[in-house]
């Protein structure tokens, strides 16, 4: 197994991880830096240079001074602890070029906003967004850019072995290198993550040629690819006003939805892979199913529709967009009636395929979930039967049962306990659920008068700001990695 034996918590070693993150992160505020100077925008440069210069000298003493030749592996304790550090401590220290900047940001909306765009989740605490610096705009795109690979990492490597929500059914050459050596699996995520570059440049130029400018299209690329759904303009996709640049931004947002390594797979002329992979299938099978006899409806029931296939673009793009967990519009959809806020509300925790960069409980839960069910209901008919359900050609075993009813019950447990919360802070129900989900989620706009999809989150109160923030690097670690640092006996004396 990839993790050692049960030992004394190593601080040292998860504080030199968060050290080389530091540093990381401070070479990546460069790139903003650069923009603002470019543009003119030399103040908010100031800002991101500094920031860089303190993020990277944290870094270097951090790393420096918890430097140990270490020679047995992480321990599975230690595993969870660093990677749910490791995504909050990056979280803070992406804030301070969002604190320090002019727009005038609480320190709480500073992380609000990074903790947002790291998770991939694109709840914005800002407004009038086309006024402000390039240079800032394009750290919120970095920061989504850079989550959607992430997570992606971490689903390859770290949660089947963790075994969270059912992801040991996955467990591949990647996430276990017993009897494989570190350059394999270091090759196999170089591969993954050369992927998603030429993903994201084929969208950059596909946006570019039909008709973005470069900055959009290449903002808009990064937050695409990552289906985190932060755009360049308070009106998100409706800016641009163009039918072209929806059905782009729906092909990569769908794309995204998609586990990486099969687009990988597609990229190595492994068509059989591709074309049997029971993830992708019923992914793709869910949007025609949804989309095409909503539309319909919408067509008829919706005066402001005339035309079936503006109605038919439109539904696709939104739900698309939630079932992907991106979050652009191009529409008020809360606007079109109760029937369709109810739909919407119902699609935000669905999310798309496990080892893609979406959020969401994810359509192989469902179908473990669905196939549990029958499996049950025919033992109640017939005992005596012995039933072996499969998934995508592997058995699913009673533990990736039990793991994925798991994870669908702590979901929805704590999107209760969460959305209670945020009514303790004043909320309405619909802002309280709707809020709760899209954050849990990691969707971005939620439901109501005050974080409705042409609202930003900016009105919320600090309490329910926090609380979101967490529940947004609860949904993005799916739960366990952190649910399971409060439980005793994980530190009990071994």
């Amino acid at each position: 197994m990839i993790y050692g034996k049960e030992k004394k918590l190593r601080i040292s070693l998860i504080l030199f991880i968060c050290g080389i993150l530091s540093l990381f992160i401070g070479a990546l505020m460069l790139i903003p830096t650069g923009v603002d100077f470019f543009t003119g925008q030399t103040q908010d440069g100031e800002v991101f240079l500094l920031c860089a210069l303190g993020v990277t000298f944290c870094g270097m003493a951090i790393s420096a001074l918890s430097y140990r030749n270490w020679e047995e592996k992480p321990s599975l304790k230690e595993m969870f602890v660093t990677t749910s550090s490791c995504w909050f401590w990056v979280g803070l220290i992406s804030a301070l070029p969002f604190y320090f900047s002019g727009q005038n940001l609480s320190f709480t909306d500073a992380v609000f906003e990074s903790v947002s765009g790291l998770t991939t989740t694109g709840a914005t605490i800002l407004a009038n967004i086309d006024s402000m610096p390039q240079g800032f705009l394009i750290w919120r795109a970095i920061l989504q850019w850079l989550g959607g690979i992430g997570i992606v990492i971490l689903a390859i490597t770290v949660l089947p072995i963790l075994r969270i929500g059912g992801m040991q059914l996955f467990t591949t050459e990647s996430s276990d290198s017993s009897g494989k050596d570190s350059p394999f699996v270091t090759s196999k995520l170089r591969r993954f993550i050369y992927v998603y570059i030429v993903i994201t440049c084929l969208c950059v130029g596909a946006l570019w040629t039909a008709g973005m400018s470069f900055f959009d299209a290449i903002a808009h690329a990064l937050t695409c690819v990552s289906t985190g759904g932060f755009s360049t303009h308070d009106l998100s996709i409706a800016y641009f006003k163009s039918p072209t640049i929806e059905w782009i931004l729906m092909f990569f947002m769908t794309i995204g939805g998609l586990p990486l390594a099969l687009v990988a797979a597609f990229f190595d002329g492994q068509w059989s892979k591709v074309k049997n992979n029971a993830q992708a299938k019923t992914f793709l099978g869910m949007l025609v199913v949804i989309i095409l006899p909503i539309s319909i409806l919408m067509w008829a029931l919706l005066p402001q529709f005339s035309s079936f296939m503006n109605t038919l673009r439109t539904l696709a793009f939104h739900v698309i967009s939630i079932i992907t967990t991106t979050g652009y519009v191009t529409e008020n959809y809360a606007s079109w009636g109760s029937f369709f806020v109810l739909f919407f509300f119902f699609l935000l925790p669905i999310g798309g395929c496990t080892g893609s960069t979406t959020g969401g409980i994810k359509v192989f839960r469902f179908s473990i979930l669905a196939r549990t069910l029958k499996r049950h209901l025919t033992l109640m008919v017939s005992p005596h039967a012995v039933i072996f359900p499969r998934y995508d050609d592997k058995p699913v075993t009673d533990d990736v049962m039990f793991s994925v009813m798991s994870f669908i019950t702590i979901f929805f447990l704590t999107t209760i306990i969460c959305a209670v919360g945020l009514s303790l802070t004043g909320l309405d129900i619909v802002t309280s659920l709707s809020g709760t989900l899209t954050a849990i989620a990691n969707v971005g706009p939620g439901l109501g008068s005050l974080i409705g999809p042409d609202k930003s989150f900016i009105l919320l109160p600090t309490l329910a700001k926090w609380l979101l923030a967490i529940v947004m690097i609860l949904g993005r670690l799916e739960f366990m990695t952190i649910v399971v640092l409060f439980l005793p006996k994980l530190w009990a004396k071994n």
